[in-house]
């Protein structure tokens, strides 16, 4: 089978999952100048996004997952055979996040400072400091009692734990090991107790490593070409059992019935099986020829965009109105719900051509320059 460099469909699934997020921080439009969301039934489209306004937040739980295939896929092994230096590990990570980071923190903190300075509170989110902005500018925004600045992007101070983690992990022990990827996973059930935004990265990033060595050890088997599509048209109806789920609650209820907390088990199953085997058959699909993933895959190119403008773009229309006196009521309508997404993706678009990619360019190259005139000062 050809070596694949990409697989686009987790490219895609990434993407939709940045939309699913920012659709459920829709309700902070409803939290414009001290509102509140009493009724969920009242955000646009909810009968047919309601899986999304009421269960959107554990879409990171993919973020999570794909971060942890993808890194153990591509890095894994050359960390461990130390092929790939953390200097030019870091190197990558940090070109390919902090422009962006450091751009949207910026952005939100004037626009809070000029929401407080004419006598209103930071919108959503507090802490709106100094001490804790040097924490999100250096992106230790975990260690932030709460949620500050651009607060969505906590998942992201989480990721580069995550990746100090995996370095330590791929150096110490052998990244194909099942049996460590599985304790891992156990620790970071043991670390969700009381860390739970922690807990939760540990347990999707090395359930990501378990799920990149299924596929790196089956995908060859010539059985597994038979399984291929039934695997895929399984994930597909657990995923439309997920729908049912999450409208009518029948597993969740019968659980709570036998005396146990349903929700919280039918969490853990979505978390520990359905998103897992859902990175799993889409690696699996497209690695066996399905094509059309690269369709799709553009989506995931805006995914660090989708999930780092769009808290911005809400603090920008809360101060509109707030302080312009622009009208809410036709924000928070079908039609101002089309037109956010309209905006936020084409400055993802934007963001990603003009500002991402030329900035990682700029960065690797300013580096890899300076390398050079140390090595070779004539």
């Amino acid at each position: 089978m050809t070596e694949l460099k990409r697989l686009h469909s987790l490219d895609a699934a990434r993407g939709i999952a940045a939309l699913a997020v920012v659709v459920w921080h829709w309700q902070h439009m409803y939290l414009i100048g001290g509102g509140k969301l009493t009724d969920r039934t009242v955000q646009p489209f909810y009968e047919l996004l309601f899986p999304l306004y009421q269960y959107g937040w554990l879409a990171v739980e993919f973020f999570f997952t794909l971060s942890g295939f993808v890194f153990f896929w591509l890095y894994g092994q050359a960390i461990s055979q130390q092929s790939l230096g953390l200097g030019k590990f870091w190197l990558a990570r940090f070109s390919r996040l902090y422009p962006l980071h450091f751009i949207t923190l910026i952005v939100v903190a004037l626009l809070q400072v000029n929401l407080m300075s004419r006598g209103y509170d930071s919108f959503v989110y507090g802490g709106t400091t100094w001490p804790n902005f040097g924490l999100n500018l250096l992106f230790l925004q975990y260690f932030v009692p709460g949620w500050t600045f651009n607060g969505p992007e906590w998942s992201v101070g989480v990721e580069i734990l995550l990746y100090v983690l995996f370095c330590f992990y791929c150096r110490l022990l052998k990244p194909h090991w099942i049996v460590p990827l599985l304790g891992a996973v156990i620790v970071g059930l043991w670390v969700m107790q009381t860390q739970w935004a922690l807990g939760r990265g540990i347990i999707g990033f090395f359930a990501g490593g378990v799920v990149y060595e299924a596929w790196r050890r089956l995908r060859d088997r010539q059985w597994m070409a038979r399984l291929v599509t039934p695997l895929f048209g399984l994930t597909v109806a657990l995923w439309l059992y997920a729908l049912v789920e999450a409208g009518y609650h029948p597993l969740s209820n019968w659980l709570s019935s036998l005396g146990i907390i349903g929700w919280w088990w039918v969490e853990m199953i979505f978390r520990l099986g359905l998103v897992p085997l859902t990175v799993f058959a889409l690696a699996l699909h497209e690695s066996h020829g399905a094509k059309f993933w690269q369709k799709l895959s553009p989506i995931g190119d805006l995914t660090y965009a989708l999930y780092l403008w769009h808290f911005p773009l809400q603090l920008a229309i809360a101060s509109a109105v707030m302080l312009g006196g622009v009208p809410l009521a036709p924000i928070q309508s079908p039609l101002g719900f089309v037109a956010f997404f309209a905006v936020l993706i084409a400055i993802s678009i934007a963001s990603y051509r003009w500002i991402e990619r030329p900035a990682q360019t700029w960065i690797r190259d300013r580096v890899s320059a300076r390398r050079v005139a140390v090595e070779d000062p004539a």
